[in-house]
Parts: structure tokens; C-alpha cells; sequence
């Protein structure tokens, strides 16, 4: 363990124990979901690093394909026989790809875990550490890292989607991944809605991954996306505050 990894975090309550049986031997409990546009050598090593270092193998990988070019396509005929792979015939970009990929996911499985292609997994007990966070602390979303929007001057955190787990049940309640978001405040409104609905977000501090962070985008498409998420963002807040009261009546 390195000096710098934290086994344990204060915030997510008491020291939990590794005790959750997910290994049941017959059917799949994890589908771990994958976005990619060519970038055949980081997909490379996402998929070798969760290959070589996780001590669970109760699971299955998607790998959603959005309209790479013959490189990547050449990586994803090698591959589609160890993963599934969904070929898009154009650039969904992130939220419509990763809904796609959810419904891709096997019946069976109880956590939906959704991550960048350019993530490399440093620790064996990855999905275990982050089922024992969903479990012991009731939560239906926990990813590994935070970010903030600045609300009317208040600064909101949320959850960021690079590598972030959800149970079943709260991604089919708090989701899909809003398509009117395509690359931008999709997860801010997830998270939103986990904490309205009671799925209570978390964040683990173990040092489960690396993102090496790629930015592929062309800028002038990044930009345009940003200003549809400052307008598109208000009114999916009003929307989720309105279900929340209905709720409560």
C-alpha cells in the first residue's frame, strides 16, 4: 500500500469489514460499462488493468463504441470475444453511449459500474471497496472523486462520472443519463437526483484508479455543449425539485 492511499475514510461512518458475498458463482452481479472514440491504446490498458489486478471476477464489461475509426475497430474485433462490444454508427458522445451500455447490461446484475476508457485500475479490491461503501452505507451512487458548479453563488459538489458505481434500483430511478447532456452536467444531475431520492452519494477515498484525464473533444464542440448545459441544467433541477415534492405529498 503506498503512503499516500487511505484505506479508510471517517466520512462514509464506521470502519466497514470486507464481508459482502458477491461471488455466487452463476450469474453476473457487475456490469462495468465503458465509453470510447478512439483511443484504442488507453481502452487497451483500462481493459488489461481490470483484467490483471481485480480479485473479483464476477463480472462482465461492455465497451460502447462511438464510431471510432479502422484502428479502434480493428482493437474491437480482438476484443469482442472476452467483452461486449456495441459499435454506434456516429459520436453519441458520453450519456446516450453509457445508456446505451446500461441496457446492454446483464439481467442479473445489481451494480452498474460506468468509467472513461482512459481509467487504469491500481487496486485489486476496486470492486469490492466500492460495494462495501454502496452496502454498509446504504448508498446507490459512489464514485471517487467530486467536483462543484457555481449555483446563483453557491458552490453545489457533485459526483463525477469517470469511474462511478450505482446499484441497479438507482440508476433505473435517477437515470438514464440525460441526453439533453451529452458531455457536460450529466453527472451533477445524477447526483442531484440520488440525493433527492435518498440514494445518498458518496465518495470513497481509497486510491482505487488513475485517469489520465484525455481530452479528445474539439474544443468548439466542448464550448457548445457548455452553454446547452448552463441553460438545460436550471430547468432539470426545477424538474427534479418538483418529483421530490410530489414524493413527499
Amino acid at each position: 500500500m503506498s503512503s499516500n492511499q487511505q484505506p479508510w475514510n471517517p466520512l462514509e461512518g464506521e470502519r466497514p469489514e470486507l464481508n459482502i458475498n458477491i461471488h455466487n458463482g452463476t450469474d453476473e452481479q457487475i456490469s462495468i460499462i465503458t465509453v470510447h472514440k478512439d483511443t484504442p491504446e488507453y481502452l487497451n490498458i483500462c481493459l488489461q488493468t481490470i483484467a490483471v489486478t481485480s480479485f473479483n471476477n464476477n463480472y462482465e464489461i461492455i465497451v460502447v463504441d462511438n464510431a471510432s475509426g479502422q484502428d479502434s475497430q480493428d482493437f474491437l474485433q480482438e476484443i469482442d470475444k472476452e467483452v461486449k462490444v456495441i459499435r454506434n454508427k456516429e459520436n453519441l458522445y458520453w450519456s446516450a453511449a453509457a445508456n446505451k451500455g446500461a441496457e446492454a447490461a446483464n439481467k442479473n446484475s445489481k451494480y452498474l459500474i460506468f468509467m472513461h476508457c482512459d481509467v487504469a485500475i491500481l487496486n485489486p479490491a476496486w470492486l469490492d471497496l466500492l460495494i462495501n461503501v454502496c452496502e454498509t452505507q446504504k448508498s446507490g451512487m459512489v464514485g471517487v472523486e467530486m467536483q462543484a458548479y457555481n449555483m446563483q453563488g453557491k458552490k453545489v459538489e457533485f459526483i463525477r462520472e469517470w469511474l462511478v458505481l450505482f446499484t441497479k434500483e438507482c440508476f433505473n430511478e435517477c437515470g438514464p443519463f440525460s441526453e439533453k447532456l451529452p458531455m457536460v452536467g450529466q453527472n451533477f444531475v445524477m447526483t442531484l437526483k440520488a440525493q433527492h431520492y435518498n440514494y445518498k452519494p458518496q465518495i470513497m477515498k481509497n486510491i482505487i484508479a488513475h485517469h489520465y484525464k484525455i481530452f479528445s473533444l474539439d474544443i468548439k464542440i466542448f464550448e457548445k455543449m457548455t452553454e446547452q448545459a448552463q441553460v438545460e441544467i436550471p430547468r432539470l433541477i426545477k424538474e427534479v425539485q418538483s418529483e421530490t415534492v410530489k414524493r413527499i405529498i
